[in-house]
C-alpha cells in the first residue's frame, strides 16, 4: 500500500543556486556606528572637557559655604584645631561678603607650582564678575588646616 501524505500549505520556492545572501540586518549595520559614537564621544569628553579633582572640589564646596555665609555643610573637612574658626560669625560674615562681591562662583581650577609644599595646593575662583586667588592647605590626615581668599595678583 501506498501511502500518500495529506496535502499542506504551498511552499515558497528556495533562492536559486549561486544567488546572492540576503543583506545583513539592520542591527548588525547600526551597531558599529552605535559603538563608534559612543566611543568617539568618551573620548572627547576624556581628554578635552576638564573634570575636577580632588582638591579643587573641595575648595569649590568650601567657597560656596563661604558665600552662603554657613561654614557647616564644610566644617568635618577642617581639622579640629581649625573647626572653632568656622564658628566666629563675624570674620565668616567678612568674607562671605568679599567673595560675594564678584557675583556667583562659577569655577575653581587649581594653579598649584610644582614646587610648593606638599599640603599646599593653590587655585584661581572664577565668580561672575571677576576672580579671586585660594590658597588650601591640608594636614597628612587630609583635614583642611588653613583656607585663604584673597584678591588675585596680575603679573
Amino acid at each position: 500500500m501506498k501511502q500518500v501524505s495529506p496535502p499542506g500549505p504551498p511552499s515558497l520556492p528556495g533562492p536559486p543556486s549561486g544567488a546572492a545572501a540576503p543583506p545583513a540586518s539592520g542591527r548588525r549595520k547600526l551597531l558599529p556606528i552605535v559603538l563608534g559614537v559612543f566611543l568617539v564621544g568618551w573620548l572627547v569628553n576624556a581628554f578635552v572637557f576638564h573634570h575636577e579633582n580632588r582638591y579643587e572640589r573641595l575648595a569649590s564646596e568650601i567657597t560656596r559655604a563661604i558665600a552662603a555665609n554657613d561654614m557647616h555643610p564644610v566644617e568635618k573637612d577642617f581639622n579640629a584645631i581649625r573647626r572653632p574658626q568656622l564658628e566666629n560669625r563675624a570674620k565668616v560674615g567678612a568674607l562671605s561678603d568679599f567673595v560675594n562681591a564678584d557675583g556667583k562662583l562659577e569655577k575653581v581650577r587649581e594653579q598649584t607650582a610644582s614646587d610648593v609644599k606638599t599640603g599646599e595646593h593653590r587655585f584661581v575662583a572664577t565668580f561672575e564678575r571677576g576672580q579671586r586667588a585660594e590658597d588650601l592647605t591640608v594636614d597628612a590626615d587630609g583635614k583642611i588646616v588653613d583656607f585663604h581668599v584673597k584678591p588675585l595678583e596680575t603679573k
